[in-house]
């Protein structure tokens, strides 16, 4: 077994040791039909006995495929996207691809040349993104053929698929939520300046409060990414803003807990109101009163939408409203 352990194993090694054929050991490495689940034991039994790790790159010359799908984030911290990625790599592995993680650390909220070149380099055959792409990017990406889904974003301002809610309309229920509770002075913290969900979410949410005969001030629109939080918060504290909307929860929680030290309490002294339901994914209680945007149909939907580019299917780029509610919680009347 030491000196099995030290050479290179390949398929041959394999069949010998299960007494199939290399041809079945191949099909059941790259999750092809037809064998039984039976074969299928034994072969992942002799590949760890003999130490045998396939070489994707070599596999994906021969077969002009890694069965691989590339999933690119801005940021690793935020829940949303891994409790969304655990059900969209599920469903890739359903269907024989496995998934491999990329994040910009927040660098930017865009896909730019630096991500996708690292990207490029593993060869996957497919990628989700959860940014979308830079203007010097588009045309780049569309060159390489490969399919590319901008996820929880509108692909159509690229010509590109993209599964994407009603953002405005969360916008205007956090709007209308906040009128309907009575708070009178109103802030919106958003996550980028430039990009388009945020953006939408903005618009909605001020959409609302003119037509509920309110205003969103342009001194009460702040950006998260873009400035210190604490300023933020010593702006609108000072300012007597009392109704709150989040681009997202983490920063609504982060609003939270900073106006709390601050003495305020919120659903008295401030109605705040955030974005995701990242308290249902990690079975929390309400807290925060948020937008939920049906998240497990919102994922699969973006699977799905990936997974039908990869078997061909020319699907047009479209929006999906199917479930955005806000669900009431603590920090609102």
């Amino acid at each position: 077994m030491e000196h099995e352990s030290k050479k290179k194993v390949t398929l041959k090694d394999i069949a010998a040791r299960t007494g199939l054929s290399v041809n079945t050991v191949s099909r059941v490495l790259n999750k092809k039909p037809y064998y039984t689940k039976e074969v299928e034991e034994k072969v992942n039994a002799a590949c760890k006995e003999l130490g045998y790790i396939v070489d994707m790159n070599a596999s994906g010359l021969r077969s002009g495929s890694t069965h691989t799908i590339a999933i690119i984030f801005d940021d690793l911290v935020n829940p949303f996207y891994a409790f969304t990625t655990d059900i969209i790599s599920r469903r890739f592995e359903e269907k024989g691809y496995n998934s491999i993680m990329f994040s910009n650390n927040g660098r930017t909220a865009y896909v730019d040349y630096e991500l996708m070149r690292s990207v490029m380099a593993r060869k996957p055959d497919g990628i989700l993104s959860f940014l979308e792409p830079a203007a010097d990017m588009i045309e780049f990406i569309k060159n390489t053929g490969i399919p590319f889904v901008i996820f929880g974003r509108d692909g159509a301002p690229y010509g590109m698929s993209g599964v994407d809610a009603d953002e405005e309309y969360g916008g205007r229920l956090a709007g209308e939520h906040l009128l309907a509770c009575g708070y009178k002075k109103f802030a919106y913290i958003g996550s980028w300046h430039d990009v388009k969900v945020c953006l939408d979410r903005q618009h909605g949410f001020a959409a609302a409060l003119r037509q509920g005969g309110a205003e969103l001030l342009p001194e009460n629109v702040f950006y998260a990414r873009e400035a210190e939080f604490s300023d933020i918060i010593g702006a609108i504290a000072a300012g007597g803003v009392d109704g709150i909307f989040c681009f997202n929860d983490i920063i609504a929680f982060m609003a939270l807990e900073a106006l709390g030290s601050r003495g305020l309490e919120a659903g008295a002294d401030f109605g705040l109101v955030g974005y995701d339901n990242i308290q249902q994914m990690m079975r929390m209680p309400r807290i925060i009163t948020t937008i939920d945007v049906g998240i497990n149909d919102f994922a699969v939907c973006g699977a799905e939408q990936m997974l039908k580019l990869l078997a061909g299917e020319q699907t047009a780029p479209f929006r999906s409203n199917h479930r955005t509610v806000l669900v009431k919680g603590g920090s609102t009347r």
